[in-house]
């Protein structure tokens, strides 16, 4: 998505509100007149005390400011005592805005102006809207499913795959509902295919992008991909861009991806990035932790494994895609 075209876009939708709000609070204004005769009164004098104040100001001609706000103050009063008593709502004349931080301009900010957060959450959410055309987000915690999970003992492990993947979905959920505040800001889900890992990766991303956080999804090849092009021409400038400051990124299938000279500077790249600006990264892939340093390097390896910054889950149990028995 071109973010550029997308702030033209809803800066021009601004405009056109603000022209809406202009127009109904004319009408508003029209509206009370011609119900009331006080009202009308009351509107009346207030526009020619404000005339006067600003023809004195032109004039060189000091006003007393205090004063003049205190007027002004007495007759706002009676004109919302004077709405009350017509059946209108106290605020039936006061400006129209939805948003009260810019007042629909899409701008803060004195001398230097900048978006307002409303234009920026509009952004955010249809960058979102637009990852879930893409399938990010097409799963969510309510499709969770443990009945699915064989609840029979497995040789070697504490507890069954049904109750293995209970623990996960608790922990899953408490990274979504705390992000950005997360004890560890990154995830690596690890083990054999068909296991869940993408599922529930996929369920964080569609929690966190509910609470209009910007996510990234990626498939390692992809990645590799991206990173190629921009280093090579440039091109994926916008794409390698937002690998590197979304606020969440999802890798998925690390390792499947084309193991070139650059695939582990690409990786490097971007996690240290991301790690350097306390960015939230979870990984899904098939490999053991124990084999990435042998397959990225021990320089990667300790970016992806910093336990200070990263959790890592085992995912273990049988292949949901398989027929059982087979």
């Amino acid at each position: 998505m071109d973010t550029s075209s997308t702030i033209k876009r809803l800066l021009g939708e601004y405009e056109q509100m603000r022209a809406n709000n202009r127009r109904e609070e004319r009408m508003r204004e029209q509206k009370a007149r011609d119900k009331s005769t006080e009202i009308a009164r009351l509107l009346g004098e207030r526009r020619e005390l404000l005339t006067r104040s600003m023809r004195q100001a032109f004039a060189g001609k000091g006003a007393d400011t205090q004063m003049l706000t205190g007027q002004i103050e007495i007759m706002n009063r009676d004109i919302r005592e004077a709405l009350e008593r017509e059946g209108f709502p106290q605020d039936y004349l006061q400006p129209i805005y939805r948003c009260p931080v810019c007042r629909d301009t899409g701008y803060v900010g004195e001398p230097i102006h900048e978006l307002c957060v409303c234009v920026k959450q509009r952004i955010m959410d249809e960058e979102n809207r637009s990852e879930r055309k893409g399938g990010l987000g097409a799963h969510s915690f309510e499709q969770f499913d443990l009945s699915v999970f064989p609840d029979e003992p497995i040789p070697g492990r504490k507890a069954s795959q049904r109750e293995h993947m209970r623990r996960i979905e608790r922990a899953a959920r408490r990274y979504a509902e705390d992000f950005p505040e997360t004890t560890r800001p990154n995830l690596i889900f690890y083990g054999a295919a068909g296991l869940g890992k993408t599922f529930v990766a996929d369920c964080i991303a569609s929690r966190v992008m509910d609470r209009a956080f910007l996510v990234r999804r990626v498939t390692a090849y992809r990645m590799a991909e991206i990173m190629r092009k921009y280093q090579f021409d440039g091109s994926e400038g916008k794409a390698a861009e937002d690998l590197q400051t979304c606020d969440l990124l999802f890798i998925d299938d690390l390792g499947t991806e084309p193991q070139t000279k650059s695939t582990s500077s690409y990786l490097f790249q971007i996690i240290n990035e991301r790690n350097n600006n306390g960015l939230h990264t979870i990984i899904s892939t098939n490999i053991r932790k124990e084999q990435l340093a042998a397959l990225y390097g021990e320089r990667v390896a300790s970016r992806l494994l910093d336990v200070s910054r990263t959790t890592t889950i085992e995912f273990y149990g049988r292949d949901l895609r398989l027929a059982p028995g087979t």
